[in-house]
């Protein structure tokens, strides 16, 4: 099995079956590999066989951003952003056909009376998504604000956004995979495995986190710990890239673009 040193990292790592544990690792040395450590990335690191840096989808691309990781599962949006930096790795993705359950608005009022909405500070690729769905789509143009201060609607991601659902049945929630769906007749893609350009044997790496992907993917019945995470991982998520994707992330782009964030719609690199 290849290793490496905690100083130096490979360009290669081990995919292996039965899977190895997630390992959060001293965030002070330098890692190859970066991911979020959220129930719906699993499938895609199950396999990987050797330590993983977990950090929130933010801090994980600003890892990326500045050269700390080689590779990471990070937003959107942080390719997106910088594009010039980055791979996509082909074929793989955390996204969502239809109704997603984890990247939620929850709001107590109509969605059009709403003044002010609370982002996630976790987040990059939903706060954005929020802005289109709420500015171009429902045509309002409400305050954003931090989450600690009071809002007329919260934006939720993750697991925090699973938990949250359950502890308050009451409220009602968006379902922005669902919305912007619903308006657009495309999937969404949330989560993608960004190689940076300058990384040793990008080509390898991909490859084998292509590789990685299958093995996990196709263990998601021990990953789940229960019915709700198995279904929440096979009929909530989908973790394919493919052209339906690739044409969502295009126009999610141009959305971009027309709402003030990007100055223009990139190009993106497959790999």
């Amino acid at each position: 099995m290849t290793t490496s040193s905690e100083s130096t990292p490979t360009s290669t790592f081990v995919v292996s079956n039965p899977k190895p544990q997630l390992m959060p690792v001293d965030p002070l040395i330098p890692h190859h590999l970066g991911s979020v450590p959220y129930l719906n990335a699993r499938p895609l690191t199950y396999a990987i066989a050797e330590p993983i840096v977990l950090m929130e989808p933010k801090r994980l691309a600003a890892e990326l951003h500045e050269n700390l990781l080689h590779a990471a599962l990070v937003p959107l949006v942080e390719v997106l952003e910088n594009a010039d930096a980055y791979h996509i790795v082909d074929g793989i993705a955390i996204g969502a056909l239809n109704s997603v359950y984890s990247v939620i608005l929850a709001h107590t009022m109509a969605i059009v009376r709403m003044k002010t909405i609370a982002l996630d500070p976790a987040s990059k690729t939903s706060n954005q998504l929020i802005k289109v769905l709420l500015q171009k789509y429902y045509r309002i143009q409400p305050q954003y604000v931090s989450a600690s201060e009071p809002s007329d609607g919260q934006l939720i991601i993750g697991d925090p956004a699973i938990a949250y659902r359950k502890t308050h049945p009451d409220e009602r929630f968006l379902d922005l995979a669902q919305s912007w769906h619903s308006h657009t007749g495309l999937p969404f893609v949330f989560a993608v495995w960004a190689v940076r350009k300058d990384a040793p044997n990008v080509a390898g790496l991909a490859k084998n986190l292509r590789a990685a992907a299958k093995v996990g993917l196709a263990a998601r019945d021990q990953i789940a710990k229960n019915h709700f995470e198995f279904r929440y991982l096979t009929e909530y998520l989908h973790y394919q890239l493919n052209e339906p994707q690739k044409k969502a992330i295009s126009l999610f782009s141009a959305d971009l673009v027309e709402i003030g964030h990007l100055a223009n719609k990139p190009e993106l690199s497959y790999i």
